[in-house]
This record gives C-alpha cells, sequence and structure tokens, in this order.
C-alpha cells in the first residue's frame, strides 16, 4: 500500500500525490484520492514499516531463544549471523538489480551490528531502551531525513523577499529568482523520471544503482535507521513482556488503542489539513507532517499493533487470519514477488505504467497484487512446508538442504 507511491508514478512530495502527470484530487475522483491519502496516513504511512520492525526484532529474541536452547552457543551464534549476512545478499541483490526501494539491506544490517548484543536485556530495559531511539532517535533522523530546517530557513528568508517587494536586496532578489529556476527544474526532473523508470530492465538498472545508493545515503548518514532499530528494539521487549503473545490483560490493549489512536489521529488529520490548505507546500508539510511524523507513527504502531492482537485473541474472523498468516509464512517471497510484478506492470513490461494511472487506480493494482498474494500463498503452502526463498534462505542458514515438500517435513 505504500510502496505503490514509488513503483506508479512520479510523486514530488513524500506519499502524497502531486506533480503527477495525471493530477490527483481533480475530476470526479477527487473525494477519493483525498479519502485515500487520509486513511493511508492515519493507518499505514510509516505503521506498517515499523510493525515489521517490531515483528523482526521479536523475530530475533524467537530464534535466538530456540538456537540456544538446541545447539551450543557457538553455533547458534554461528547461524544468527549466517542467517542474516544471507539477508544482507538478498538484500543488495534486490536493492541493486530489481528495485531500488528494498529494505532488507537496513533490516540486515541492524541485526548483524546491534540486535545480538542486545537480545538478553530484559523486557524493560529493551522497552525503555527501544522506545527512545524509536522516538528520540527517529524524530532526529527524519528531520533530517526530510530537511526540515533547510525547508523552513529558506520559507522564511522567501517570505522576507516577497514582503519586501520593490525595496528587496540584492541577495533577497536572487533567492526569488533561485526559487523560480528550482520550480521549472523540478518539472524537467519529473519528465525525466518518468523517461527512465519506463525503461527496460537492462536499460533502466543504472537509474537503479544511482537511486539506491542515494536512498542508502539519505537513510544512514541522516541517522533515520534509527527510527526502525528503535522499533526493533522495542519489538524485542515487547515480546519478552508478553505483549506480543497475547499474555497481557485485554485492558492493556484496549489502553493502548485509545491512548495510540487519540496522539496519532490529530496530528495526523491537522497536518494533512494544514498541508492541503497550503495548496501542498513543502514548508507545510515539513512543519505539519514531517516534524511529528515519528510520534505519531510510534503511537500509531502500537495502536494499530495492539487491534490486531485483540482481533486474533477474539477468535473473530479466524478463516481471514489464517489466509493472512500463509501470506505471513511466505513474506519474503511474496515481497520480492510483489517487486517483480509491480516492476513488469510499471517499467520493463510492454505497457509500461509508470506515471500514466490515475491515483485511485493504483489502489487498485494494490488490491489485485493482495488477491495474488492471499490465493498464491494459500495454494502453495498445501504443498510445500516453506515458500520459495524461505527455502532458499534456510537451507542457505543452515548449509543443508531443507525439505521442501509439506509431508518430507512432517516426517522429520
Amino acid at each position: 500500500m505504500l510502496n505503490i507511491e514509488d513503483f506508479a508514478g512520479p510523486e514530488s512530495l513524500w506519499d502524497i500525490p502531486t506533480g503527477l502527470p495525471r493530477p490527483a484530487f481533480s475530476g470526479w475522483h477527487a473525494w477519493i484520492d483525498y479519502t485515500i491519502v487520509v486513511l493511508k496516513w492515519m493507518f499505514a504511512e510509516g505503521k506498517m514499516r515499523s510493525m515489521f520492525s517490531i515483528l523482526f526484532g521479536a523475530g530475533v529474541v524467537l530464534l535466538t531463544e530456540r538456537l540456544e536452547k538446541r545447539s551450543a552457543l557457538r553455533r547458534a551464534r554461528s547461524i544468527y549471523y549466517r542467517r542474516n549476512l544471507w539477508l544482507l545478499v538478498f538484500g543488495v541483490c534486490h536493492g541493486f538489480i530489481l528495485w531500488f526501494g528494498d529494505i532488507l539491506i537496513d533490516y540486515s544490517a541492524m541485526a548483524l551490528i546491534f540486535l545480538y548484543p542486545l537480545r538478553r536485556l530484559g523486557a524493560r530495559m529493551l522497552l525503555m531502551l527501544g522506545l527512545i531511539l524509536w522516538l528520540v532517535g527517529g524524530t532526529f533522523g527524519s528531520t533530517r531525513a526530510f530537511d526540515v530546517t533547510a525547508t523552513l530557513r529558506t520559507e522564511s528568508q522567501l517570505n522576507a523577499a516577497k514582503a519586501a517587494g520593490t525595496s528587496a536586496t540584492v541577495a533577497q532578489r536572487a533567492l526569488l529568482e533561485d526559487a523560480s529556476k528550482r520550480q521549472q527544474a523540478g518539472a524537467a526532473a519529473i519528465q525525466e523520471t518518468l523517461r527512465t523508470r519506463r525503461l527496460g530492465f537492462l536499460a533502466g538498472w543504472p537509474t537503479r544503482v544511482t537511486t539506491e545508493v542515494a536512498i542508502l545515503k539519505l537513510k544512514f548518514p541522516s541517522f533515520w535507521f534509527l527510527e526502525w532499530l528503535g522499533a526493533m528494539v522495542t519489538g524485542m521487549g515487547l515480546y519478552k513482556s508478553g505483549y506480543l503473545t497475547n499474555k497481557l490483560p485485554v485492558q492493556a490493549y484496549l489502553s493502548l488503542v485509545i491512548a495510540g489512536y487519540a496522539l496519532a489521529l490529530p496530528l495526523v488529520l491537522f497536518g494533512i489539513w494544514q498541508v492541503f490548505k497550503s495548496g501542498f507546500a513543502v514548508a507545510a508539510f515539513d512543519r505539519w507532517l514531517a516534524i511529528p511524523y515519528t510520534a505519531e507513527v510510534l503511537a500509531g504502531t502500537l495502536a494499530n499493533t495492539s487491534i490486531l492482537l485483540l482481533l486474533v485473541r477474539s477468535g473473530h474472523l479466524r478463516s481471514t487470519l489464517e489466509r493472512v498468516a500463509f501470506v505471513g509464512r511466505t513474506a519474503f517471497s511474496n515481497y520480492i514477488l510483489t517487486t517483480i510484478l509491480c516492476q513488469f506492470l510499471f517499467a520493463w513490461g510492454p505497457w509500461k505504467l509508470y506515471g500514466k494511472l490515475e491515483y485511485y487506480q493504483w489502489y487498485v493494482v494494490v488490491a489485485v497484487i493482495w488477491a495474488l498474494n492471499l490465493i498464491a500463498s494459500s495454494l502453495w503452502l498445501r504443498v510445500f512446508a516453506f515458500g520459495p526463498l524461505e527455502w532458499l534462505w534456510r537451507s542457505l542458514t543452515y548449509w543443508k538442504r531443507q525439505p521442501m515438500l509439506l509431508t518430507t517435513s512432517r516426517q522429520r
């Protein structure tokens, strides 16, 4: 739901459809566009990545606990690091060959550098450390990544130059001229993006490599990675505390739902309203959405996760959740499959739909791919014990060919 923003069109603002060849928020479907943006920012933007990060951190504790019960500490450590080194290899292949939106490099780096030494800390210490990293480190990193300070400074200088009118200084007039040139350059950049993204697999490869490098330079030197590192450490604590295994009282989950949405939803709604009111100005985005971004993501993620845990606990929608669980068990394969499908649809295949669809039509594509994920995962796991890439990853981790057929796996 979030990555479609990069697959499908050249947005000029972070996950808000501005600068598209087919303008959003106009025509009969304007209300659909507005609704998608609001709901996406309320319940998905940043929160899906953070939920994934929480589960990744919990998975580190779960994996190492199981390994250390079955094997000597040295062997368990070897398996852990080999598993994440292979994840790094997969991430590099994904990011530098298929699509620049890879997150596996980030996750494997976090696992290799930070997470293993923290696995034996207590739940309270992990939660305290994780939440500080997430909120403080993530806010510091995201505001640097969005270049908030520079944007707001430039806005202040431009406003002063416009207010000066004919009495503007030479420097102020130069600033206004530079702003006009940047606006024209932005329009030209969109056209260049349309051209390069519609290239085929081989012709578009240099652009994908350049973009992947640029994104890595954005995420790590800015310290934005502290946001998902904090979520991972928090996930380790949430697992150890019994939260993720649904062992806490129902009241604890309800309290997180109420408190989380009470903080996140007003921040998102007010921020989006300010951005819409400003005509989608970058400064308005930075002031009202980028600055409180990490705080509302943290709160909204815990609220979303608590609702899902309560739903699982209730026993309702069991058959639906089982189908979703199939997608979870083949998450790695679905992740790469989705990249290939979207790249073929928007860039590599005969249609080259990048920038050609209306904004609301992007989410028709999302719905179709979700359906494919659900159906394919369910059918695959009727026969096989693992998804194809999960099987490969597991075999490489243990340096031994794993049983693939479901019947063989059960016998072992």
